[in-house]
């Protein structure tokens, strides 16, 4: 496009290229094309100049038709503009109707609009209200008299709590970046962090390894907060100094100290500790240790070796019917040298990666305490829902976190104030029913129609790509078809291994992506044996390819062997050994 002309309106300009009005029909569009190709075809020019200015009008006028005579980028360009042409749209919206284009159009512009200004200065928002309901259900011992009436047990809730942070984020550099973050808070103070504060951090990455942090608060008490950390592919290194510079020279800072370690080579276990030194405090000292473990029982990385797996990609998968096939489960387990604050405490949380669901449970026995807590957690592109439960010595609290476009909202809400087991009984059943019941109805229904949708674009991809593709896989079954027939002729004459059908493809819910692959099996088979090495994909053998990538797949094969007729069922990754008394069925 010709940079030198004035930039007419972004979402007519093209209009304007062919000289048609916006409601033109195709029709209209196609004919004035012809009409103007002829007059600016470089080949119809004589002259050197006009030539080259006849070329840059003809290609702006190709351009133009190209867009404007498909259907589907002409909805894009009026809708978006000329910048969203270069956007990779997937292509099953093209076979969509214009209404359902129009809304993922109108969808994408909504959430890309977010996208900039979330870049721009990356606002992040938290909104904590805690609510004290403790006389709800508070036994009628422990309230007076009056209290103990329906009105006056609600009229005693109250909010114990109220607290709002905010922040803003601007990149000044590849390597910088500033942020100021405002508190807001009322209730109980506990402690110097808590208070109502403005503050101001600046964060410099020197090297992919080492960055450096500093947050100074502006307002009373000026507390000053630097941090250093490092980190290499094993080993990190944290350290954080709190001070106040008005009393430097009384109150030496508050310092933290913490370094983590990957403690194997073929595992991602990680060791830390870390040293609080405070002034105002005895400090403390914690141990942890912390072992993610990845799992995937829906695709083939199920069956390669456990290393292979730690880097596997859970995105765009059929994945498993339940939702509960791909996940990460990890513990942790550790202990706090505190004086009186000293525990012990433990932790285990499984996520599974296809319903976006996770759970986490925590126990902690101490000195003062026993606590523990259970957690779950929902997440989806733009939101977060959280519920969790804690019992510990101080009471019951329930938690509610709800997060949309990066701004929280946190209730947490005390429902009593000392141990109630009835109470605790039913804090824990009735979430985990409404849970079992989001799933049912909600969850599980969503994992389906994924699953639905990505054998469907596997299909239409592998019908787009047929002519081509079955063209080469036919020819290459012809080639081995009479090797197939000679040696399938001599193991009928021996009472040996006679493949009668084979079909491999995905186990399930995609009868269309199965493939035919006799031909390529029975060439295979020598002196009464067939034998494919396993920890690979079988799609490379001749005669094979594969109908839907990232699904797991198996070979199924109907074979005669000693003139008995047997079933096997070997899934893609499995070496597959014919025949095998420990893997083939015999039909009666």
């Amino acid at each position: 496009m010709d940079k030198s002309r004035v930039e007419p309106v972004r979402h007519e300009y093209l209009y304007s290229v062919l000289n048609v009005p916006t409601t033109a029909s195709a029709n209209e569009i196609r004919e004035r094309y012809r009409a103007l190709s002829v007059i600016f075809h470089p080949d119809k020019q004589r002259g050197e100049r006009t030539k080259d200015t006849a070329a840059v009008e003809f290609l702006e006028i190709q351009k133009a038709y190209e867009v404007l005579s498909d259907p589907f980028l002409r909805e894009v360009y009026d809708f978006l503009g000329e910048d969203a042409l270069k956007n990779p749209w997937p292509t099953e919206l093209r076979s969509q109707s214009v209404e359902q284009i129009r809304a993922h159009l109108r969808h994408w512009r909504i959430d890309r609009s977010q996208e900039v200004f979330d870049n721009l200065i990356r606002p992040r928002g938290t909104v904590t209200c805690g609510i004290n309901a403790s006389t709800l259900f508070a036994r009628g011992d422990d309230l007076d008299y009056d209290s103990r009436g329906i009105l006056a047990r609600f009229c005693g809730v109250r909010v114990s709590q109220f607290a709002i942070r905010h922040s803003v984020t601007k990149v000044l550099n590849e390597k910088t970046n500033l942020k100021f973050t405002s508190h807001l808070g009322l209730g109980p103070r506990n402690g110097l962090l808590s208070r109502n504060n403005l503050m101001g951090t600046i964060r410099h990455q020197f090297s992919p390894r080492l960055a450096l942090e500093a947050t100074a608060h502006f307002l009373d008490p000026h507390l000053v907060v630097a941090k250093a950390s490092y980190e290499d592919n094993d080993n990190t290194l944290n350290c954080r100094v709190h001070f106040i510079p008005a009393f430097w020279n009384l109150l030496p800072p508050a310092s933290t100290v913490s370094f983590s370690r990957r403690l194997f080579r073929h595992a991602s276990t990680v060791g830390s500790v870390a040293w609080t030194f405070s002034p105002l405090s005895m400090g403390s000292f914690e141990f942890d240790i912390h072992s993610p473990q990845p799992f995937d029982f829906s695709s083939p990385e199920n069956y390669v070796h456990y290393t292979d797996r730690m880097n596997a990609d859970f995105t765009n998968k059929p994945g498993s019917v339940s939702g509960f096939g791909v996940g990460l489960r990890a513990w942790s387990c550790g202990f706090q040298l505190s004086g009186l604050n000293s525990c012990i405490k433990t932790e285990w949380s499984i996520w599974f990666f296809e319903l976006s669901l996770r759970f986490k449970a925590g126990l902690e026995v101490g000195f003062r305490q026993l606590a523990y807590l259970v957690t779950a957690t929902w997440t989806n592109t733009n939101v977060a829902i959280s519920t969790s439960f804690g019992v510990s010595t101080k009471g019951l609290i329930m938690r509610f976190e709800l997060e949309y476009l990066h701004q929280k909202w946190i209730l947490p809400i005390t429902l009593s104030g000392v141990r109630n087991q009835t109470l605790e009984f039913f804090s824990a059943v009735l979430p985990s029913t409404v849970l079992l019941l989001g799933y049912h109805f909600v969850l599980k229904p969503r994992r389906q129609l994924q699953r639905t949708l990505y054998f469907r674009k596997a299909e239409r991809l592998l019908k787009e790509e047929n002519s081509q593709l079955k063209r080469r896989i036919d020819d290459t079954v012809g080639l081995l078809s009479e090797t197939a027939k000679r040696h399938m002729q001599t193991e009928r004459s021996r009472g040996g291994l006679v493949i009668l059908s084979a079909m491999y493809g995905p186990e399930t819910d995609a009868k269309n992506l199965t493939i035919d692959v006799t031909v390529p099996v029975q060439a295979l088979v020598h002196n009464s044996q067939l034998h494919v090495p396993g920890h690979r994909t079988k799609a490379g053998i001749q005669g094979f390819y594969d109908p839907a990538p990232a699904s797991p797949k198996s070979l199924r094969v109907r074979y005669l062997f000693r003139d008995r007729q047997h079933y096997a069922e070997i899934p893609d990754y499995i070496p597959v050994v014919l025949p095998l008394p420990g893997v083939f069925i015999v039909l009666v």
